[in-house]
């Protein structure tokens, strides 16, 4: 166990910003929330606690900034994270089958799964807290009924505050537990099921009344429901990469052991595993606000494979499982050493940013210029096609002091506003533009201009703009202040950029 921990955190050390989609974000929130009255940043952005299940990192890593550099802790924050799930899924699957067995060990090849990549580390680390307790609610409900009662009250919050996914992990892996314990009593003692059942009662009722107090609550919007294909493609999400036949690889390992190596289990853990999954499959892609909703549910059955099956594994079912695990590994620390050179290129380009100034952001999509994200380095989007680099110029404000209008502070989600004008500003601004589109955007308000993948589009120009730093990954002009609104006439784009 203790190695693979440590193989499963060795690729943090070949990067300083790892490159997982939303973590730059979170970290530039997070210094925000550790230092609310920086002189600078303070003109930007407030703290704003309000009572979300979304508060995980937000509450523990901060503090932290005291003591050491912010890129430090965030890396220290994601190490500990990505081994929460896996040490819970030790810990259920020792629970429920009172031993460990080597099948479960393989949980490796999913703890650097799609939704880690993209950085959702509050549900992560929620996710790894529900298995946890509820491998503790499994081994001593019934030996010690009171204390376990106490920590599974106290956990609940706890696991509410982190992310509401990692509530949901343990009702679901509990509430079978309950009802199998309970069946066996309902003729003959009808007051015992009633018993256990006001236990549940009072484990959840407290999270349940913070939810309905709580923003996410009263946040609207239409469910989003993708088609089949997509449905289907999300079954890969567990084993999502840098590669592409390394995801269709490991699934077929996976499933082909789990289905022929005479597995056994236990009915609480494959209740469970039949339930995450049925819930996947009717879920929405986007829900309240959230994207990737239905994912959090496939990456919860992938864990409940290794936590509630045991495989009858022979000596070369063994060494394929963990060389996959190795080879997956050694892939993520080669593209992360990688992207080391995308990081360099970034601060380069962020260098001449003044503290305080306001930076606009454009991008050369893939679909912009094919050719050239083929020959990108690989650590700039998943197997999946997913882009993870769109968040890295949260570098501004942590390094630079700079505002950027791209700040995660979702009124239900963190607890962070953004100050006038600059929330204005950002709602101007929408969502980053492709570099095609900029003649159109009205730059006023800015300083500067990013335009990340600027390798991608060589013949960019625009008369509102002076060039001052061009690197592949990224370009910084500096926004002539006397000139407002879009371009006129915008001018031809080259055929890199069009």
């Amino acid at each position: 166990m203790l190695l693979l921990c440590l193989l499963l955190v060795a690729p943090l050390a070949a990067v300083e910003l790892p490159p997982l989609l939303d973590y730059p974000n979170h970290l530039a929130r997070m210094v925000v929330l550790a230092f609310p009255h920086d002189p600078v940043l303070s003109r930007f952005y407030a703290p704003h606690w309000r009572l979300v299940p979304d508060l995980g990192i937000d509450l523990t890593l901060p503090p932290l900034m005291h003591l050491l550099p912010p890129l430090l802790v965030g890396r220290i924050g994601i190490g500990v994270i990505v081994l929460l799930p896996v040490l819970g899924t030790l810990a259920y699957h020792r629970a429920v089958f009172g031993r460990l067995h080597p099948w479960a060990f393989g949980v490796g090849l999913v703890a650097w799964n799609q939704a880690m990549l993209l950085g959702f580390l509050n549900f992560t680390a929620g996710l790894g807290l529900g298995l946890l307790l509820a491998a503790a609610w499994i081994a001593w409900r019934d030996r010690f009924p009171r204390r376990t009662l106490a920590l599974a009250v106290a956990g609940a919050v706890v696991l509410f505050l982190c992310h509401l996914m990692g509530l949901v992990t343990f009702a679901l892996l509990i509430a079978p537990y309950e009802a199998l314990r309970a069946w066996p009593l309902r003729l003959a003692a009808p007051a015992a099921v009633l018993r256990r059942l006001g236990v549940l009662l009072c484990v959840f009722a407290p999270p349940a009344g913070l939810y309905l107090l709580s923003p996410l609550h009263e946040e609207g919007g239409a469910p989003d429901f993708r088609g089949p294909a997509e449905k289907l493609a999300q079954f890969l999400v567990p084993f999502d990469g840098y590669v592409a036949w390394l995801p269709v690889a490991t699934a077929l390992v996976v499933l082909a052991l789990a289905v022929t190596a005479r597995p056994h289990s236990r009915p609480v853990a494959l209740a469970a595993l039949l339930v995450a999954f049925g819930l996947f499959l009717v879920a929405p892609f986007g829900f309240k606000g959230v994207a990737h909703f239905d994912t959090r549910f496939i990456v919860l059955a992938d864990y409940l494979l290794f936590a509630g099956l045991a495989p009858r594994l022979g000596r070369p079912a063994l060494v394929v499982l963990f060389t996959l695990v190795l080879i997956r590994l050694g892939v993520m620390t080669s593209v992360w050493s990688a992207h080391a050179d995308d990081l360099a290129e970034l601060r380069a380009a962020i260098a001449p940013v003044a503290p305080g100034s306001t930076v606009f952001l454009a991008s050369v999509p893939p679909e912009g210029n094919p050719a050239y994200w083929d020959s990108a380095r690989p650590g700039r989007r998943l197997a999946s096609g997913l882009r993870l680099d769109v968040h890295m110029p949260a570098l501004l404000p942590i390094e630079r002091r700079a505002w950027w209008p791209f700040l995660f502070d979702n009124n239900s989600q963190q607890p962070v506003a953004t100050r006038e004008p600059y929330r204005s500003l950002a709602l101007r601004v929408g969502t980053m533009p492709d570099a095609g589109a900029l003649p159109a955007q009205d730059l006023c308000g800015f300083d500067d201009l990013l335009l990340l993948e600027a390798g991608g589009a060589p013949g960019f120009a625009d008369p509102r703009l002076t060039p001052l730093v061009r690197t592949d990954f990224a370009a910084l002009f500096r926004v002539d202040p006397a000139a407002c609104g879009p371009l006129r006439a915008a001018p031809p784009l080259s055929a890199g950029t069009r």
